[in-house]
Parts: C-alpha cells; structure tokens; sequence
C-alpha cells in the first residue's frame, strides 16, 4: 500500500483513457476522460504532480505504451497489471459485469489496497530490439503457415500453377525480410550491462543466444522478480491445480501466461538440456522412471532452466555444470 496523495485507475481502449482519480483514503473520487492520442495524452500527464501521483494500468499491449512511455518520460510513478489479476480482483469485490468506469475504479482501488510494484521502464535499445525481435517471431510464424499451405497445395491431384506462384514469391519476400532482421538483431547495439547478464544466462548448458534474448526483453532483464518461482509463473511454467477436501482433484496443468515464443524455445532447450545438463538430466530420468509422461518431466526441465537462470543472473556468476555431481557425491 503505497503513501501517494492521489491514485489513478487508468482503463485503456483504443480510442480513449478513462481514468478515476481516488484520495488516498477513497474517500472521493474523479472521473476523466482522455483521447488516446499523444498530445492529449501528454497534455493530461503534465497535470499530474510527480511525487503525490500514483498510476494503476492493466497491460493492454500497444494501446498502453504511449502512456506508460509518457508517465515515465514526467517521473509520474505507474504500475502496470495484468488483465488477469485485474479480474482476479473484480471477482473478489462480486463486480460481474465490467464497463469501462469499474475497471478504471477497480484499478484505483487496486492501487490503495495492494502493494503493486512499480514498473521499470525497459531502456530505449531493449524496446527497439523487442519490436525487431517481435517482427521477427511474426515473419517466422507467417513463413510457417506459408510452407505448410504450399505442402497441403501438393497434395491436391492438381495445381493452378497461379496459386503456387503466389505462395512462393510471398515466402520468398518473408524469408529476405527474416534474413535482414536476423541481421538487425545482431547489429543492435546493447549496454554493457545487458551484455554481462546476457553472458551469464548463456552459461547455463542448454541456453543458446537467441532464448537468452526472448527471456531477458520478456522479463526486463529480470529486474522486477525476487524469487525464481515469480519468473517461473511469469513465463507460465508453473502449475494450475485444484485441490478441496477429498472429492476435488482436478489434474493440474501449466498455467500458458505469458510469452508463449519464450516456452516455445524454452521447450527447445529442455532437449539440450536432458542430454547434456546434469541437474536436468537426473530430474528428467528420475520423472519419467515414477511414469510421468515425456511432456510433464519436459516442463518441469524447463522450470529446472529458468530456475538455474536466475541463480546466475542473480548471484552474478557463471553456472557450473559440475556443481550438481559434486552435491550430489557430498
């Protein structure tokens, strides 16, 4: 629970920012309504006071950047929350229905109740090679889906050959554009501080370059996590399960939030890993000996990864492959 004067629940959309202003004891409130555009955007910004003023915006991807880029540009302190924890917190209040002025409210009381992190702005290099990286994971996807439209064209018994033609010189043009922001990602030039944690989540045996990346620009370099869990949660790995009494035993699964590109090339590394990682190998064994399916100890290799990433980010050293067998004889 913070000590600001003034709280803002802020509802974004595309075209407008409703936003409720509470005291800092809810005692009154103040509705607004601003275009979501720049200037109106920034012209509303400047009327906040920077130490009195504490901001509440649910992650809405692009809609949202613009103003989290602009309250952090005025040093207007703003925490950003996820749609599901937003909702999480409408359920717990018995709101079932949701306009735009209760989730701007909600926010607010989100914001006076709860004690919600403030969000670190990423620096202007990490936000450029997201969008590049995330240009480059929509190129990769639209290729796929252009292979496999030409491999189910082939199995017709015959095809225009217009309609092939059209495929191929559009994957044509999306494989050049992979190839150039391939390129780009690595001319991008970065800080010597992403550089240095960078080359400790490399050291972990089975992370390569590229998954490095996905999780350092998903999590911010992994300056907002205290535990291993939380960055665990975060990339989605950890389990949703349902326990109550004796008749509920609802089989859990992962929970999917988050970046799912990121548990896509975490699942990659876990194959590296099982064969060459020694702490994941012996965990992955010791799960499929007790009968768990390939997936489930594949997952939990992954959480093993993410686990062992954060060690070394956190503790600031290289991982040491030997550490476990060295443990384990002790």
């Amino acid at each position: 629970m913070h000590s600001f004067t003034h709280v803002y629940g802020i509802d974004v959309s595309k075209d407008n920012l409703d936003v409720l202003q509470l005291s800092n004891d809810a005692s009154s409130k103040e509705k607004t309504q601003v275009k979501n555009r720049l200037k109106k955007i920034e012209s509303w910004v400047k009327t906040l006071c920077a130490h009195s003023s504490f901001c509440v915006v649910e992650a809405t991807g692009t809609y949202s950047s613009t103003l989290i880029y602009l309250l952090d540009k005025y040093k207007i302190t703003v925490a950003v929350v996820s749609p599901f924890k937003s909702k999480s917190f409408m359920d717990a209040l018995g709101i079932s229905s949701k306009t735009d002025d209760q989730a701007a409210y909600c926010l607010a009381l989100m914001g006076l109740r709860l004690h919600l992190k403030p969000y670190q702005m990423p620096s202007i290099d990490r936000q450029k090679r997201k969008q590049v990286q995330n240009a480059h994971h929509a190129m990769m996807k639209q290729q796929r889906m252009l292979k496999n439209q030409l491999h189910a064209l082939d199995q017709l018994p015959f095809v225009e050959t217009t309609a092939r033609n059209a495929y191929e010189q559009i994957l044509q043009s999306v494989e050049l554009q992979i190839q150039q922001l391939e390129e780009q990602l690595l001319e991008l030039d970065e800080d010597e501080e992403y550089q240095r944690i960078k080359s400790f989540v490399c050291s972990v045996t089975g992370i390569g370059q590229r998954t490095a990346h996905a999780m350092m620009l998903a999590s911010n370099c992994f300056e907002n996590f205290e535990t291993a869990d939380e960055l665990s949660k975060f990339f989605g790995l950890t389990p949703n399960s349902h326990y109550s009494g004796s008749s509920i035993r609802k089989k859990g699964r992962i929970t999917k939030m988050g970046a799912h590109y990121v548990r896509a090339l975490l699942y990659m590394c876990s194959r590296s890993a099982i064969r060459y990682n020694h702490a994941c190998k012996e965990l992955y064994q010791r799960l499929r000996a007790k009968g768990k399916s390939h997936k489930v100890a594949a997952v939990a290799v992954m959480h093993k990864l993410v686990k062992q990433v954060f060690d070394c980010v956190k503790k600031q050293c290289d991982f040491d492959n030997q550490y476990y067998l060295k443990f384990k004889i002790n």
